[in-house]
């Protein structure tokens, strides 16, 4: 539990993700990974975001053990 909370709280520069995306995001309001976790994957392709980047965006926090709400 600790461990997710120190990981919710990292900036999404962490992520391998392309310089584009993060300005998505930041445009957004969206900075740290815990922000990220709360958008379905929905919500980031009407961002903009492809669904490619969005897979990837999705299997990166799933390696690090978060994951992004899902659709209801």
């Amino acid at each position: 539990m600790v461990v997710e909370v120190k990981l919710k709280n990292q900036n999404i520069r962490r992520l391998d993700i392309d310089d584009n995306t993060i300005g998505i995001l930041e445009k957004e309001n969206i900075n740290d990974l815990g922000s990220l976790c709360k958008k379905t994957k929905t919500e980031l392709k009407k961002m903009d975001i492809s669904q490619n980047v969005v897979k990837q965006i999705e299997t990166q926090l799933q390696l690090m053990g978060l994951n992004l709400k899902n659709n209801l």
